[in-house]
């Protein structure tokens, strides 16, 4: 059955040590399962102190990244496998059995022109060479395309699945994003059926970011598509009340989405929880 869970950006833009606390209270307080940490700067996070606090209060933990523009594909494949090796480290000294986001590129590094099947070689190549070393630790690496304006380089899940299976490796896996559906793909529910088995981790979020269920995502097509294929992975509630400056500069995130935080938290997840209910993805959890 899926684990359900929240972005850490729903109550805090940061992972100091003060927010770590207050958003892992805040995601036990919410009854979820886990919370996905934006591991921006592996070098300072602080993975001992944020595993005993999830621990104590009951509950995991995913993490998510993009690289940065200093370390990345297919740019600098050296840097680039520097830079996730050490973030997958990272990654299962908190405790966390996975690593998503857009681990294959910069978000907002557009170069003008189409990728290539060069391009993705390179990607594939240093994909592959951390997939390996993070198996032996037990973590797994997500695969999330983004829109055309945050990346040139994996935009639908087409595109993701191509990249995963030119990786070739078990541990690494699709993570689609319903923001990002709702600009590049032709419905949601065939889509996530054509990925199938390779999607194992989902951001539900709504079309301009905000609450869930107040936008345009077809949220019956998203849950027809992941009951479909008989989904039992994460689904994660991805809203942006606290954004990270980095984020902001890609994502363009410039105006408050949500106003109230708690009626977002409140809404939203009882919004999302009840249509993965009816849909029969959560049973009575």
């Amino acid at each position: 059955m899926p684990r359900f869970g929240a972005h850490a950006f729903i109550w805090r833009s940061e992972w100091t040590p003060a927010a770590a606390r207050d958003v892992i209270e805040a995601a036990a307080a919410a009854e979820l399962d886990f919370v996905e940490i934006p591991l921006l700067r592996p070098d300072a996070f602080d993975a001992e102190g944020t595993r005993a606090l999830l621990e104590a209060n009951g509950i995991g933990a995913t993490c998510s990244l993009g690289l940065p523009p200093d370390a990345t594909l297919p740019d600098d494949p050296a840097a680039a496998e520097r830079f996730l090796h050490h973030a997958v480290g990272r990654v299962a000294a908190v405790g966390s059995p996975a690593l998503s986001g857009v681990i294959y590129g910069t978000l907002g590094t557009l170069v003008g022109r189409p990728p290539t099947d060069a391009d993705y070689d390179v990607i594939a190549a240093s994909l592959r060479r951390v997939a390996r070393d993070a198996a032996k630790v037990g973590v797994a690496l997500g695969i999330e395309p983004v829109n055309r304006y945050e990346t040139y380089l994996v935009n639908t899940a087409a595109q993701g699945v191509d990249l995963i299976e030119r990786i070739g490796e078990p541990n690494v896996f699709l993570h689609l994003d319903t923001y990002h559906m709702n600009i590049e793909e032709r419905g949601f529910d065939a889509p996530i059926v054509a990925a199938g088995q390779h999607v194992r981790y989902m951001h539900l979020s709504e079309s301009d970011r905000g609450t869930p269920g107040l936008g345009n995502v077809d949220w019956n097509g998203v849950f027809e598509g992941l009951a479909a294929i008989g989904y039992d992975g994460d689904l994660v509630m991805e809203s942006f009340v606290a954004v990270n400056p980095d984020i902001a500069r890609a994502t363009c995130m410039w105006r408050d989405v949500i106003g109230d935080p708690d009626t977002l938290v409140r809404d939203g997840l009882a919004f999302l929880r009840d249509g993965a209910r009816r849909h029969g993805l959560l049973g009575d959890h």
